[in-house]
């Protein structure tokens, strides 16, 4: 048999457009080669580590809301660079350095701004994103509930309190466009 061998590491998702992984060494791997990096911290409990992020990429701190305006985000980088646009989105996970479980909320997040940028026609995505965004659509209705059921919901509740996780909830829901760096060619 014959044919290309992909060099690229498998876990670098290089082949897609929208990648999903989860945490800041998810985010090192996928987003070294991408152009823009939506940190999707459905909780919100640390700072985005944007300082940690690839330099030249584009850092976006994700809302439910603002699914749309990402997608929108991502189709006027690629016209103005002209080419095709790399997105990695990150589930940021718990603690970021080294996420502990399943970031429900995170995932559910990160699968609400895939499922917007494929109805902009940006779906050349991974198998790990595809995932993501069908259990977004799947879940849509029950959203506010996985925000306060999940492990991370409930941690938070029980550490900072019920009005925590209201907040939460009123963060997941703007519409705000939350760009932390723009994007920039690499030196």
């Amino acid at each position: 048999m014959t044919g290309l061998i992909d060099a690229t590491p498998p876990d670098e998702q290089q082949r897609y457009q929208v990648r999903l992984d989860v945490g800041l060494d998810g985010a090192r791997r996928i987003g070294a080669s991408a152009h823009l990096l939506v940190w999707c911290d459905g909780l919100a409990t640390e700072p985005v580590p944007v300082d940690a992020l690839p330099p030249h990429v584009e850092v976006i701190d994700a809302r439910c809301g603002a699914a749309s305006a990402i997608a929108q985000r991502l189709l006027d980088l690629q016209a103005a660079r002209g080419e095709r646009t790399m997105v990695a989105v990150v589930a940021a996970g718990a603690p970021v350095e080294a996420p502990e479980g399943i970031p429900v909320e995170d995932l559910l997040l990160a699968g609400a701004v895939i499922d917007a940028l494929g109805a902009v026609g940006i779906d050349a995505t991974s198998p790990e994103a595809a995932a993501a965004a069908a259990a977004f659509q799947g879940l849509r209705g029950a959203v506010a509930h996985m925000l306060t059921a999940s492990v991370g919901g409930r941690m938070l509740a029980a550490s900072s309190g019920p009005e925590a996780v209201t907040a939460a909830r009123a963060r997941w829901e703007s519409s705000e466009l939350v760009v932390l760096r723009e994007f920039a060619l690499p030196a």
